[in-house]
């Protein structure tokens, strides 16, 4: 299992409850990739419109980040690594 800090987004959902939701739809939809993995769900802002970000992992490296965004990529995923902070 991942142990850093790094993390990578998978989707943007309009409500907190939505997140949830597609977090199950992925992990049953990819479930070699997501199984171990833990759910992160943070909001953020657009416009004045909230939104939940879906994100997983702690991986040590951007590179180890970015090697599993293309095998969700590669399953037919959306991914890319979060920025910090």
């Amino acid at each position: 299992m991942p142990s850093g800090r790094i993390q990578v987004q998978l989707a943007a959902v309009p409500s907190e409850q939505a997140a949830t939701a597609e977090w199950n739809r992925l992990r049953r939809r990819m479930p070699e990739l997501l199984a171990t993995q833990s759910l992160v769900v943070s909001r953020g802002e657009r416009e004045g419109q909230p939104f939940w970000r879906v994100r997983t992992g702690a991986f040590e490296d951007n590179a180890s980040a970015r090697a599993f965004c293309e095998r969700v990529k590669a399953a037919g995923g959306s991914c890319f690594v979060a920025p910090s902070g």
